[in-house]
């Protein structure tokens, strides 16, 4: 047998051929083109980040983002696991359904007569939520995974009875489990976040007032207005959460978990940053908490600036330039500081794109 005496290396070129042809690429390097001509630096220490587009279904983004969610969500340590069926079709209808339910569970019921018939207790909790499209969406429409705190038992009927009220009727399924280990976290928030990267947020009717032109009994052109039904998108957020199920405000959970994994170097907590994190916000991040008002937050300037580095252009060969030099960068920068992309946000990409194959 013949003896090699090398071990052929490819050359990072070669390498970035391979990702291109297989679409691995966007395990790397985020595929928007606004974020391909981005740099985010640092006004302190000139460190220089690559852009995200920070959407939910970029392949290369979304993972990361499920990630870092599942991990701010387990540092809540909440108790219960909820579903509640029959939203609703549009994220406005299922919005509204939910803050209803909270607000019943909340102030509880002295029930009816002399009896207090039907009498429940208050319940404080707080809460996570995220939407998810039934298989059969035409018909059952969203639910909701909610992830609650502040009571470590609510009896089944009570949650029937108000999501049955704040439905009107339409929906009376609800299952309830209890979270009792760190483990059990990680599983359902895990299971919980993945579906987000869905883009269905279903439609709803909205009355417009036009313009119509007509010939009046005189020959001359009349304007009349006139109110028509139209169907847009909604434009709802499917992550909701209560003022107080955070610990502390979202941002200061990912800055935590951003500088513990800059502070330690062994490979666990490396695996742990690659998703933990979202590249530094100059906005908000796209989620919102409900009627009560979410996490507030004092107006701060970000430690980091968005800067050009280059033009637009509709020109596909400069964009395919950009997207090569980009993956070459990353493929660098991971041989020098021996970084991988995580298990986790592995299995969330993988998942992902078998997603968009089905769709497709």
């Amino acid at each position: 047998m013949k003896r090699l005496d090398r071990v052929y290396t490819p050359t990072v070129e070669e390498r970035v051929d391979w990702h291109l042809e297989d679409g691995t690429d966007t395990l790397y390097v985020c595929p928007d083109a606004w974020a391909l001509r981005h740099r985010f630096i640092n006004r302190e220490t000139g460190e220089v980040r690559r852009a995200r587009c920070d959407r939910w279904t970029c392949l290369y983004c979304g993972p990361r983002k499920v990630d870092m969610w599942r991990q701010v969500i387990a540092e809540a340590e909440p108790t219960l696991h909820i579903v509640l069926t029959k939203a609703g079709n549009t994220m406005e209808e299922a919005a509204r359904a939910l803050t209803t339910w909270v607000q019943a569970l909340r102030r509880g019921s002295k029930g009816r007569g002399r009896g207090h018939v039907g009498a429940r207790p208050a319940f404080h909790i707080e809460y996570l939520g995220v939407s998810e499209e039934h298989k059969n969406f035409e018909e059952n429409g969203f639910h909701w995974h909610l992830l609650v705190k502040g009571a470590d038992f609510i009896p089944h009927e009570h949650l029937v009875a108000c999501w049955k009220s704040a439905t009107k009727g339409r929906a009376s399924v609800v299952w309830v489990s209890a979270i009792n280990n760190t483990r059990a976290i990680g599983y359902v928030t895990k299971y919980l976040t993945k579906d987000v990267t869905r883009e269905r947020k279903g439609q709803k009717t909205v009355v417009r007032e036009g313009l119509i032109l007509r010939v009046g009994e005189d020959g001359q052109l009349v304007e009349d207005r006139e109110q028509v039904e139209a169907l847009v998108e909604s434009k709802a957020r499917r992550i909701r959460y209560s003022r107080g199920f955070f610990p502390e405000t979202t941002k200061a959970i990912r800055a935590r978990l951003f500088t513990r994994s800059e502070e330690n170097g062994d490979a666990a907590v490396e695996e742990q940053a690659e998703g933990g994190m979202l590249w530094p916000e100059l906005e908000g991040n796209g989620v919102g908490g409900d009627e009560n008002g979410g996490v507030p937050g004092e107006i701060q300037v970000s430690e980091w600036k968005l800067e050009e580095v280059g033009e637009f252009t509709r020109e596909l060969e400069v964009y395919r330039q950009r997207r090569r030099r980009a993956l070459a960068e990353a493929i660098r920068e991971r041989d020098g500081n021996g970084r991988y992309v995580s298990r986790r946000v592995l299995t969330l990409w993988e998942y992902q794109r078998s997603q968009l194959r089905l769709a497709g």
